[in-house]
Parts: structure tokens; C-alpha cells; sequence
């Protein structure tokens, strides 16, 4: 989910509301697209590990009884590959043959798909490399940048016998952050080191050497020691101009590979420092790319952000203002909002704004004729709201990849649907780092244990081996409030299971944020907006 950068164009977008029409240029290309990010029963942080096979027929059919056409696939780097400590990757098997065979589900129901390769976000343990180590690689490292395109010759293998489906492909630039949110706040020695690596300084020789000198507040310039500016440093504007430069190379190489592949363009703005207030910065829209690009929208564009509920109206101005900045005034409107999250219970931002919700189906339908005029597709990240379990391979479909057992267990089932038989005695574990696993351990006094039996017993959680809570077991699906404090760490917990009786069991969940869309529950069942949703997508779809 977009979170801390939306909220840095709030200023430009309150004044800017009332822009004059222009004529539109249409650049899109085949049907309108009404797309959902799938997630199965999972999250996207577990997704390729816990989607059951015997689920995902009946899951698509449904998607596209709802009106969407289009299916959004998230493609982690890290995780589909390991051993990045080494010059050439190896790649986990068992992913590539759950990516292929879901991608023969989606074809099956005669739906497109578009890929978001790159996702940075990925349980798999022992991969050689941190998400902080991959980003900085693919900016400072020959070597990571080779793995990066390895690994788009696999995934491009992988769907060779499904590209007459393949709507799109697009890389995020959420997903190589670091030079964004990181390096600039990093002690200057860092910030240097990184410039260096980067090729900052020579890049900065292509400009005015007067405005450089101005900007950094020096009279004599060496471009070899000129640092990474910090986010209060004028010459960040600088900065902006070159992160954009070095995304934008990303894309090209990306494009070797996927010519289809465009960028899910950064369509916030960065504040640049001048005296006591700031100038909002913009970045670069690909208003010329013929692929379809990558947007997002939430409420809380264009809004105070101060906790307000917006009525559809306000909702529907800021709305206007944004599709017209993301397609200078629908001269390019050849842009899918893959994300359009017409309402947000991201936890991090509390105060965000949201629609009020009895007017968010009114919202939906009256968007349609935006979306027609300035888009090429819509769709929607949480088409089922989805919990942050902290597990790997909790529905043991990965095998026991990322467990450690003790005493007698045994894997039952098929590639369909798998399930881990406990006898009396015996134990399963695995360790993680809580603030990595979870969205936000801080803020959670108490944590959700669910899991799925086959009959009645006793389980016992232990944090570090030590007993937290024994639950009284019942067929089906439980569920268990627990203390949250043992796992507020930013060092690795253990987190393991003890059975008391035989049972067999599956479906391992500890969460404490449930994101929410409204359009279906955790458990599947119909949400709140789904009947405006599909409603919309038939206004999307109609001629």
C-alpha cells in the first residue's frame, strides 16, 4: 500500500482543483481494464508460499463474476530467487511451478494479467540479501543489476505460453526506495560513499555549475566530494532530478527484457527547502510512454489529512485534480489506477483522510465517467481484506520449508491442499524479526493465533520456548487473542507450537492489522461496497 509519500502532495493538490478542460488524446490500446490484485485467503507478503491450488478456480471465477477482466500478480525478486551472495542466483523451483500454474488458472477463465516484477516483500528465508542490500544493489552493483535481469529472463520464460493474455508489466518505483526514503537521511560519510557509488557527482557536472555552487552554498566545486543532499538541503531538488534518472535506467534495462514493461510512476511531489517553507518538487510522469503506466489513488489526495471524512463531492474534485496532473490534462491517458483504494485503513498514517462511508458507493458510481475519460483501467489492491500474518509457509504448501520440527510430524495432502499431521509431544518452529513480519508490532497490544484443526485437542503457543497460551482445540477454524508484547522485537523471536493430542492442522496465522476494503471479508464472505464495485465495473466495462 501507497502510505508515506501520499501524504507529501496534499498542498498542491488543495489549490490546484479547478484546472480547465483540454482536449483529450487517447493513447490507450484494447479493452478497458478492471483489474484485482490477487492474494487468494493470504497477503501479499506470503501469498506465493500459502495459496491453496484447490482454492484458486472457484477464487478467479468469482473475481470475474464481480466484473473484473484482469488479474495483478505481484512477482517478488527476492524470494522467487536466493543466494544473491553469489554472482548468479538460484531461483526456488517450487515458485516458478505455483507462478505457472497460476497463470494457466488465470488464462483458463479467459482473463488477462499484468505483472508487477520487482516486489520487494517476501518471507523466504536464507536468500543471501536483505531488501536494504537488494535496493542499494541495483543502483550501485554490476552484479546485482545482471541478477536483476536474470531474473526477468526467468519470469519472462515462465510466461512464454501465456502472453496473449499479459495486459501489462510494470515495476514500481516503491519498490527500489532506498534512494528516496534511506540514503538521504544516512550520516554524511554514508551519503558520500553512496554518491560516489551512484556516479552523483559526475552526473551533477551537466549542470550549472553557478546554480550548483548557489544551491550547496561553496564557491569552489569538487564533484567527487559532493554528499547526497539531505531532505533539507536546497540542493535536494537536485537530487529529485537525478533518483528520477537512475529509476528511469531501471526501466530500460527492465525493457530489454519486457518491451511491454512501463513504470508505476511516483506521482507524489517531494518538499524542497527555501528559507522557511518548502517548494513541492514533482517527478517525472511518462507522459510519452505507450505501455500502460502505473498509478494510485486514496483518499487522502488533495485533503487536510487531519482525520476528516470527505463527502463524495470533495472526494470527486481532488479525484478530477489528480487524474488531470497524472495525464497533463488527458494528453496521455494510458494509465491503469492498479490501485484504487477508495478507502485506506493503512495503520501508519492514522490521520489520513477517507470518503464517509455512506457516501463511498456514491463516490464509486459517479467515478466511472473519470475513470473512462482519463484511464485506461481501474482496479483494486485488497479484493479481499487480508491479515499481516507474520508466518512463512504457514499453510504448509512451501512443505516445511522455514520450519523446524521435533517429535513426529508428517505432511499430508497433495499440491492441491496441504496439511501437517501433529502426534502428541511433538513441536514445529520457526524464527523471524516481529517488526519485519508484522505491519506495525508497535502499536498492537494484542496479536490474532488462528489455525484450522481436524478435531479436538490442546495446542500450545510458545514465544522462545516459552508458554504463552495453550488452546483448547475445535474442529475447523480457530482463533485466539494473545499478548502481543513478547513480540515487539527487532531481533529474531521464535515462534513455535506444541501439540498436546494428535491433530492435524493448517492454515498458521499470528496477526494483529487486518487490511480492509470493504469488498469481501477474510473469510470471504460479501463486503459492504461490493455491490457499488461491481456496479462500477459495469459502467467501466459498457460501450
Amino acid at each position: 500500500m501507497k502510505t508515506a509519500t501520499l501524504i507529501l502532495l496534499t498542498l498542491m493538490l488543495v489549490a490546484c482543483n479547478d484546472a480547465p478542460e483540454s482536449n483529450e488524446q487517447d493513447h490507450r490500446g484494447g479493452p478497458f481494464i478492471t483489474s484485482a490484485h490477487y492474494f487468494s485467503s493470504t497477503w501479499p507478503k506470503t501469498f506465493w508460499q500459502d495459496f491453496e491450488r484447490a482454492d484458486v478456480a472457484a477464487e478467479l471465477q468469482q473475481i470475474k463474476a464481480d466484473g473484473f477482466n484482469t488479474i495483478v500478480l505481484t512477482v517478488p525478486w527476492r524470494g522467487f530467487e536466493i543466494n544473491f551472495q553469489n554472482p548468479v542466483t538460484d531461483s526456488v523451483e517450487t515458485l516458478y511451478d505455483r507462478f505457472e500454474w497460476l497463470l494457466a488458472a488465470i488464462t483458463d477463465q479467459q482473463m488477462q494479467y499484468i505483472l508487477r516484477v520487482g516486489f520487494p516483500h517476501d518471507y523466504t528465508p536464507d536468500t543471501g540479501i536483505t531488501g536494504m542490500q537488494q535496493c542499494v544493489g541495483i543502483y550501485t552493483k554490476d552484479q546485482t543489476r545482471a541478477q536483476w535481469l536474470n531474473y526477468l529472463d526467468k519470469v519472462k520464460t515462465a510466461t512464454a505460453p501465456f502472453t496473449d493474455h499479459l495486459a501489462g508489466v510494470l515495476i514500481s518505483w516503491e519498490d527500489f526506495w532506498c534512494p528516496h526514503f534511506v540514503f538521504p537521511h544516512l550520516p554524511e560519510n554514508d551519503r558520500l560513499q553512496h554518491a560516489r557509488q551512484m556516479g552523483y557527482g559526475e552526473w551533477l557536472k551537466s549542470k550549472d555549475s553557478n546554480v550548483l555552487r548557489v544551491l550547496l552554498g561553496v564557491n569552489e566545486l569538487n564533484h567527487h566530494d559532493i554528499p547526497i543532499p539531505t531532505t533539507q538541503d536546497e540542493s535536494y531538488v537536485f537530487y529529485i532530478e537525478f533518483i528520477d534518472q537512475q529509476l528511469d535506467q531501471i526501466l530500460v534495462n527492465t525493457q530489454q527484457v519486457f518491451p511491454q514493461a512501463a513504470l508505476e510512476i511516483r506521482v507524489d511531489k517531494d518538499p524542497v527547502k527555501q528559507g522557511e517553507s518548502f517548494i513541492w518538487v514533482g517527478h517525472e510522469l511518462y507522459l510519452d510512454e505507450s505501455n500502460h503506466r502505473g498509478t494510485y489513488w486514496a483518499p487522502f489526495w488533495g485533503a487536510a489529512n487531519q482525520g476528516e471524512l470527505l463527502t463524495a463531492e470533495q472526494a470527486l474534485k481532488n479525484f478530477r485534480y489528480f487524474l488531470k496532473y497524472v495525464t497533463a490534462d488527458g494528453n496521455n491517458t494510458n494509465h491503469v489506477i492498479e490501485q484504487f483504494n477508495f478507502t485506506d485503513n493503512t495503520p501508519y498514517f492514522p490521520n489520513n483522510a477517507n470518503i464517509l462511508p455512506d457516501e463511498i458507493d456514491d463516490f464509486l458510481l459517479a467515478s466511472a465517467p473519470l475513470l473512462k475519460q482519463y484511464t485506461a483501467g481501474a482496479g483494486v489492491w485488497a479484493y479481499r481484506n487480508y491479515h499481516d500474518n507474520a508466518l512463512y509457509n504457514g499453510s504448509f504448501e512451501m512443505g516445511l520449508n522455514g520450519w523446524q520440527t521435533s517429535g513426529q510430524t508428517e505432511l499430508q495432502g497433495d499440491e492441491f491442499d496441504r496439511q501437517l499431521s501433529m502426534t502428541n509431544g511433538s513441536t514445529i518452529s520457526q524464527s523471524f524479526i516481529p517488526v519485519d513480519h508484522f505491519m506495525l508490532i508497535s502499536a498492537y497490544e494484542t496479536v490474532d493465533w488462528c489455525f484450522v484443526a481436524d478435531a479436538h485437542g490442546q495446542l500450545e503457543l510458545l514465544i522462545n520456548e516459552q508458554p504463552l497460551h495453550l488452546a483448547k482445540v475445535v474442529p475447523g477454524e480457530n482463533c485466539f487473542p494473545v499478548d502481543a508484547a513478547p513480540l515487539k522485537s527487532s531481533t529474531p523471536v521464535q515462534v513455535g507450537f506444541i501439540a498436546h493430542s494428535d491433530l492435524v492442522v493448517d492454515e498458521f496465522s499470528i496477526h494483529g492489522f487486518t487490511q480492509d476494503l470493504g469488498l469481501y471479508q477474510t473469510n470471504g464472505e460479501p463486503g459492504r461496497y461490493l455491490p457499488a464495485y461491481r456496479q462500477l465495473n459495469q459502467l467501466l466495462l459498457d460501450d
